[in-house]
């Protein structure tokens, strides 16, 4: 799926932050943010092949996907702040301005 928005949004944020010294925590945020896309990419095309599937199969691998977004999007987020020592501001504004572009894609394929 197209991801115009988000990137758009990904690049100017992580351009201005890294004018200001912290390109490299913004583009870990930026990247945990486009990672988040790849795998609810990747679910939503999965899900498409079991199109046949039944009502509780297709509810399995929707609740599958979402656990397995969050617990990644957790692990990289702490491993990023703790681990790496980046700075969170930001870490954290280029992972919230991520969702918000993912959402504006979404509702632009609509």
């Amino acid at each position: 799926m197209s991801s115009l928005i988000q990137s758009t949004l990904l690049f100017i944020t992580v351009s201005i932050f890294a004018i200001y010294g912290s390109g490299l925590a913004a583009l870990y945020g930026a990247l945990v943010s486009l990672s988040n896309t790849w795998l609810f990419d990747w679910y939503f095309r999965k899900q498409k092949v079991a199109a046949d599937a039944d009502a509780q199969t297709s509810y399995k691998m929707a609740i599958k996907s979402s656990v397995l977004r969050v617990f990644s999007l957790m692990v990289l987020v702490l491993l990023g702040l703790g681990f790496l020592e980046l700075e969170a501001q930001p870490l954290v504004v280029c992972l919230v301005l991520g969702q918000v572009g993912f959402i504006l894609d979404r509702l632009r394929q609509k």
